[in-house]
């Protein structure tokens, strides 16, 4: 399977099509159903509701998001050089980490977000050697803070862009008042319309994110996580190998993936919301040191049969999980 996503042909899109609807069939055959009470965090859950109201449906959109949200993951890998050579591997380990827990079946505000990242991520990566950075700038900050009208707690996210801004870029006070500018701006818009539809500037409710408060994340043993975390090493231990023959860009990438992987788990393990619905989070820089660590330009036996397991075992949690 490494071997068929290894290249960049088009028809390959409708293989790892086919491949995401039948990895996460496990949602069309065992409909699934949050056990977690959704909060009402934002004015549109009552959308998110509906849809999962119908599990196939809930199934249908959250796999679409997960493929469109792979394919513009990957694209920008192959664009800037972020992987050592151009595939569809990106994509495929990016659908095989939404995959692995039935949670992440769940059509919910965390796909819509992660998308809105993985696009920041490509607005970030344009900044390297840009002479006109300020429409890069404002549109990644602006996606953070649509994430933020999602979830006040995935403002987060803007320190994720701030920092992309300061690796990939020098110090501009007049860039990082444009970042800012961005990351306002939808939240300005959010408050201008709650005022003309509700009279009220602010929400009713407003939900406030705990970032100090970790839950207890012993059922992380009981999954496929310590096997990810095995491959995980592996990985970094190939990408420290090589490092230093990377591209300058390729390892400030390294670097802000690293920075966003710590952000992510932190929101994974805090707050009241469903930490395996937001593992999707760590999907899209797991599947980059992923991406690096299977990619040979010859067949090796180790890492096909690592890739077996891992699929082997999602399959298995998700219906004797």
């Amino acid at each position: 399977m490494i071997r068929l996503f290894s290249n960049n042909y088009n028809q390959t899109i409708f293989f790892l099509i086919v491949f995401a609807f039948g990895l996460r069939s496990a949602g069309f055959v065992t409909p699934y159903v949050n056990t977690n009470a959704p909060l009402a965090l934002n004015y549109i859950q009552q959308i998110f509701n509906y849809i999962n109201y119908y599990p196939q449906l809930g199934f249908f959109v959250s796999t679409f998001l997960v493929i469109i949200a792979a394919l513009v993951f990957n694209r920008i890998c192959n664009k800037h050089g972020l992987v050592i050579v151009t595939s569809y591997l990106p994509a495929y380990f990016y659908i095989v980490l939404n995959s692995v827990f039935v949670d992440q079946f769940y059509a919910g505000p965390v796909l819509f977000v992660n998308l809105l990242m993985i696009v920041s991520l490509g607005s970030i990566l344009n900044l390297y050697h840009s002479d006109s950075p300020y429409f890069s700038l404002f549109s990644a900050s602006f996606l953070a803070g649509l994430s933020a009208l999602l979830n006040t707690t995935y403002m987060a996210f803007f320190v994720i862009v701030l920092l992309g801004i300061n690796v990939f870029r020098p110090f501009n006070f007049r860039e990082h008042i444009s970042a800012f500018v961005g990351f306002l701006m939808p939240l300005y818009i959010g408050t201008m319309l709650n005022y003309l539809l509700n009279g009220n500037f602010l929400p009713f409710y407003i939900f406030f994110p705990d970032y100090g408060s970790f839950n207890n994340q012993f059922w992380a043993l009981k999954s496929m996580l310590p096997f990810l975390g095995f491959i995980f090493v592996l990985a970094i231990l190939r990408m420290n190998k090589n490092y230093f023959r990377n591209t300058i860009k390729q390892r400030r990438a390294i670097q802000l993936m690293v920075l966003t992987i710590v952000m992510c788990v932190v929101l994974m393990t805090t707050g009241k919301q469903n930490p395996k619905q937001e593992f999707s989070f760590v999907a899209f820089p797991l599947a980059f040191y992923f991406s690096y660590y299977f990619t040979n330009s010859r067949f090796n036996f180790l890492k096909e049969l690592l890739n077996i397991l891992l699929i082997v075992g999602i399959v298995f949690f998700h219906y004797w999980g």
